[in-house]
């Protein structure tokens, strides 16, 4: 692992369901599963490690509305300050993609896109109904929470290694 930081991207059209899986995200890993009616950029302590490890925390900072439809650059937004996990929603084709990925880039982060489609699809990335909805949200947190497991459990085998080696 070359990076010290991770971004997890949401890329979506308007309405894809950037911010409802953020939210769910959220929902599924917050200590008591609380689901929040409105979803705000900031800090989350969340248990990724609930099924296993109940009392380990992780800090992830979100930005569930895109820097484009924010009209917010994410440079301005998080200024000197740089969160070692970052859960963003990214707009396709958006004007501030381009500011976005380069920001991180210059900023030690390792960037993860998922990419939300419009449109009917056998994927779980695709649009959604009634009927599966909670189980597609699900399927996504899931793969998100892993990103962020296997970014944190690479950076600690990282750190031991360098420490034996010192």
């Amino acid at each position: 692992m070359d990076k010290n930081r991770l971004a997890v991207i949401l890329l979506g059209n308007h309405n894809s369901g950037k911010t409802a899986t953020i939210n769910y995200f959220d929902k599924k890993y917050d200590k008591h599963g609380r689901y929040k009616r409105t979803c705000r950029s900031g800090w989350r302590h969340l248990q990724l490690y609930k099924e296993s490890l109940g009392v380990l925390f992780t800090l992830i900072y979100f930005v569930p509305a895109s820097p484009t439809e924010t009209r917010i650059p994410l440079k301005n937004r998080l200024k000197e300050f740089k969160p070692e996990l970052l859960l963003i929603a990214g707009q396709t084709d958006g004007k501030e993609y381009k500011n976005t990925i380069d920001f991180l880039d210059s900023n030690d982060y390792e960037i993860v896109i998922f990419e939300l489609v419009r449109k009917k699809s056998e994927s779980i990335w695709g649009e959604w109904n009634k009927r599966n909805k909670n189980e597609i949200l699900d399927q996504r947190a899931t793969l998100i929470g892993n990103e962020f497991r296997k970014f944190i459990l690479e950076k600690i085998t990282t750190d031991a290694c360098l420490e034996e080696t010192n």
